[in-house]
């Protein structure tokens, strides 16, 4: 399944790339994200509790950061496992300045199995957007309230 869009951050370049960098804030900001913990740099163990539709359920796998050029680019590599199958993601993340602050533009493909897959493209597509949705909503209002 193809993953792509942009979104804005009220923030500098910089101050948005350390956001969605930063584990405690991804923690705050990620919809379902409970725990990050560290294994190497750059990468986490991820705990998760989903509550949406078909993928509900809890999941644990790594998340990592790779071919890091702060701060304009980095890809997003997270894997996991759980009641309802498996997760793979692999996005390309691009931060440019714009008028209103940075733009975030994110490309790439996700996999899933199990019973997750059982649901169908459109299902887990419309899940996949609402959680981007509110991840990038939640780190509007972080980049709104936190120190420059």
């Amino acid at each position: 399944m193809q993953l792509s869009g942009n979104k804005p951050i009220p923030a500098s370049v910089d101050k948005a790339y350390g956001l969605m960098t930063d584990p405690e804030i991804l923690t705050r900001t990620m919809p379902g994200l409970k725990q990050l913990t560290p294994i190497s740099q750059g990468e986490y163990a991820a705990d998760l509790e989903v509550g949406v539709a078909a993928i509900k359920g809890k999941y644990r796998g790594t998340m990592r950061i790779q071919d890091a050029d702060p701060p304009q680019f980095y890809r997003l590599v997270l894997e996991g496992q759980g009641t309802g199958g498996f997760v793979s993601v692999n996005m390309a993340v691009n931060f440019t300045s714009s008028d209103d602050g940075t733009m975030v533009n994110y490309e790439g493909q996700a996999e899933v199995g199990g019973t997750i897959a059982s649901v169908g493209q459109r299902m887990i597509s419309g899940v996949a957007n609402y959680l981007m949705n509110q991840f990038f909503q939640a780190l509007a209002k972080e980049a709104l309230h936190s120190s420059p």
